[in-house]
């Protein structure tokens, strides 16, 4: 078989990988006698003319930001080629995985690893920012890391130089859902600190070994970069302090590169507990949950009802649920009402009624909760029974986690129990909300409850055996406890 030449330069060897817009070839300089990666863009048939263009104009501009940018963290790119009506980009080849790779066959990263890595994709980072240039793209895919340790971060297809135009020509916003952040879904322009924002979501998953915010649709997704922030259950003190300080909301007040390098650097040479730098304005603060109406394509995400919420108010704590007068039936609303019912203690087995609050975990209603993200489970919620185990949404289940969230999440984690009452009252307003958003599209009547950690499960966090969990929970079934069919969810 003859070997295929491009350009009369590049001789192709083996494919490397294909995606839907085109193939990475390993390939030969023949001029210079060195190995390459050779990207071809090469659009399905049928694609239109000028969304071709917009395809290869990104293909330019990664060339052209790349050939900008001098770093060893920078995949550095040699030759770009026009031949036959296809463009072929020419660039270094690096013979590693990439982190979403490693982290799908090797299971989560031990955290110093991790900040290495994270050290060197910084480095590659702050030389682009002080060159004006936000990549907008960090995410696992696009960082190579070699067995040697050292890293690439690669695909500047989409990076924005300050002074060069948009690629997009309908206004829409360009990037990975998952890795973008609150401030670019409101609306704002890319920036260094969106792109920290990422990389702290990059960590986020090879430390956890899944990622954080990736949901099972496009809407579901930007509701949990809105509402849910992490729960980091494997990464060490000093590099959640460092995530969590990336995943700050507000984007004046977010971690900067100068301040992570410090914090990652000490991690790195051995530390166990590293301390937020401050800033030169004064003290770093913690930003609460803003959860905010979004429009994004078909998403209209809800939640701006119980930002009265983000003002932390203590009560007295309690182990047990929200108390309340005795159930005799009198005032209590039926479930098809847009009422709560009152908490009562309910007979071992009961089934809990719609528009309740319960409490789940050590010593709650529901005494174990092993759910996450928008996961189904086989049965119906009762009194006293746990929540085990998840079976797939595509098939029959009688509950799903629509919804969660983590009120307090940029407090410490040993902050003292807010009280059932507080958690019941953030629920209620939070579960009517999210409910609100997925309502319209069921077309036969919904049960759904809120469920609030007791005390024991909040004061578990750093149970190393068995974290306890600080979320509250919305989940949801048909009323007629009759089995679901499917994701009900985005």
């Amino acid at each position: 078989m003859q070997q295929r030449l491009v350009a009369n330069r590049y001789a192709l060897l083996a494919e490397l990988g294909r995606g839907a817009m085109g193939v990475v070839w390993r390939a030969q300089d023949q001029v210079l006698g060195r190995a390459v990666a050779l990207k071809e863009l090469h659009p399905p048939q049928g694609i239109a003319a000028e969304e071709r263009n917009v395809l290869e104009e990104r293909m330019l501009r990664e060339a052209r930001t790349a050939g900008r940018l001098n770093h060893p963290a920078v995949v550095t790119v040699y030759d770009i080629v026009r031949e036959n009506d296809r463009t072929y980009l020419a660039m270094e080849l690096v013979d590693a995985l990439d982190l979403a790779t490693i982290v799908q066959r090797h299971g989560p990263r031990d955290s110093t690893w991790m900040a290495g890595v994270a050290l060197q994709v910084l480095g590659a980072l702050e030389t682009a920012h002080q060159a004006g240039i936000v990549h907008r793209d960090v995410k696992p895919s696009n960082i190579m890391v070699r067995p040697d340790g050292a890293v690439k971060l690669t695909d500047f297809g989409i990076a924005q130089a300050m002074d060069d135009p948009r690629l997009t020509h309908n206004g829409g916003i360009v990037g990975s859902p998952a890795y973008m952040s609150p401030d670019r879904l409101h609306g704002w322009e890319a920036s260094p600190a969106s792109d920290l924002w990422a990389l702290g979501v990059t960590m986020a998953h090879a430390v956890e070994g899944v990622s954080p915010f990736e949901r099972t649709s496009t809407a579901s997704t930007l509701h949990a970069v809105m509402n849910e922030p992490p729960v980091l259950r494997r990464a060490s003190p000093g590099l959640a302090e460092v995530i969590r300080g990336f995943l700050t909301v507000d984007p004046t007040r977010r971690l900067t590169a100068p301040q992570a390098r410090q914090m990652l650097t000490a991690i790195v040479q051995g530390a166990t507990q590293v301390s937020l730098p401050q800033n030169t304005g004064g003290k770093k603060k913690g930003t609460a949950v803003k959860v905010a109406a979004v429009v994004i394509g078909i998403a209209v995400l809800a939640g701006v009802a119980f930002a009265g919420y983000q003002v932390f108010k203590p009560e007295e704590t309690s182990n047990a649920g929200p108390t309340t007068s005795q159930n005799t039936g009198a005032n209590q609303p039926s479930e098809n009402s847009g009422e709560w019912t009152e908490a009562s203690q309910l007979p071992v087995g009961a089934p809990l009624p719609s528009r309740r609050i319960a409490t789940f975990g050590r010593g709650g209603d529901v005494p174990e909760w092993n759910l996450s993200g928008t996961q189904c489970a086989k049965d119906f919620l009762t009194q006293g029974s746990p929540v085990r185990q998840d079976v797939p949404c595509n098939g029959p289940h009688g509950i799903q986690l629509f919804s969660a969230a983590t009120p307090l999440w940029d407090k410490p984690k040993d902050i003292a129990y807010p009280g059932t009452q507080w958690l019941a009252d953030f629920t209620k307003n939070y579960c009517t909300e999210q409910f609100k958003v997925i309502e319209p599209k069921i077309k036969e009547p919904i049960g759904f409850t809120g469920l609030v950690p007791t005390q024991k499960e909040w004061e578990a966090y750093n149970d190393a055996s068995a974290p306890g969990r600080q979320e509250v929970l919305c989940v949801l079934w048909k009323q007629d406890r009759s089995p679901l069919a499917g994701s009900l969810v985005g």
